[in-house]
């Protein structure tokens, strides 16, 4: 595969794709947010600092997306993995969700509260899906995929086989079927023909 053929998503695409996941850590985050309120004193109502957790986990995501992106392009990989890759958005949503959660509502435990909250949900994301290990190879995928692509064709070669024969039996009955309605038509006027006369 030459570099011609390499295509990343776009930066939008990259930025949509992190806001889609951050939907759900967002949920978490929120479950997360109201179960650490319920035991450290807030001095502020749950709703605001949903608010504040919502704003942070847009603009964290969209930072992510950013920072990601050059080491995406430089490494040629979607997921290029390393300590640049994990540490720099992780750090950077932790200091995004405390500046804007403190911004939005000038409290330092709300802020806590949120910034705990994102902090808690991008570390499980980061264990989970161990964003520090490489990932393949644009190639490598792209090697995977035609051996997957061999191995459908060979385990339903027979399938296809039987599929096509059906449909030339099917083809060669419907031809012969329409030869003998057009045969016996004309046969028809033909004898039509005859007593006519």
């Amino acid at each position: 595969m030459t570099d011609g053929e390499i295509r990343f998503p776009s930066l939008g695409d990259a930025i949509a794709g992190r806001l889609t996941t951050g939907v759900v850590k967002g949920a978490v985050a929120l479950l997360l947010a109201w179960i650490i309120t319920l035991f450290i004193g807030v001095d502020m109502a749950f709703d605001r600092i949903a608010v504040a957790l919502v704003l942070a986990f847009v603009l964290s995501e969209i930072a992510g997306a950013v920072i990601e992106r050059p080491i995406v392009l430089r490494d040629r990989r979607p997921n290029p993995g390393g300590f640049a890759y994990v540490f720099l958005p992780f750090t950077a949503s932790i200091v995004i969700s405390f500046v804007a959660s403190y911004a939005l509502h000038r409290s330092i435990s709300a802020s806590a509260v949120v910034t705990a909250a994102v902090a808690i949900c991008n570390l499980a994301e980061l264990l989970w899906m161990k964003s520090w290990i490489p990932g393949p190879t644009p190639e490598e995928e792209q090697a995977t995929i035609d051996e997957f692509t061999a191995m459908t064709k060979e385990h339903f070669a027979d399938d296809v086989e039987e599929i096509k024969r059906g449909a030339r039996e099917r083809t060669r009955d419907r031809y012969y079927k329409k030869k003998a309605r057009d045969e016996a038509k004309a046969q028809k006027r033909k004898g039509d023909g005859k007593r006519t006369r």
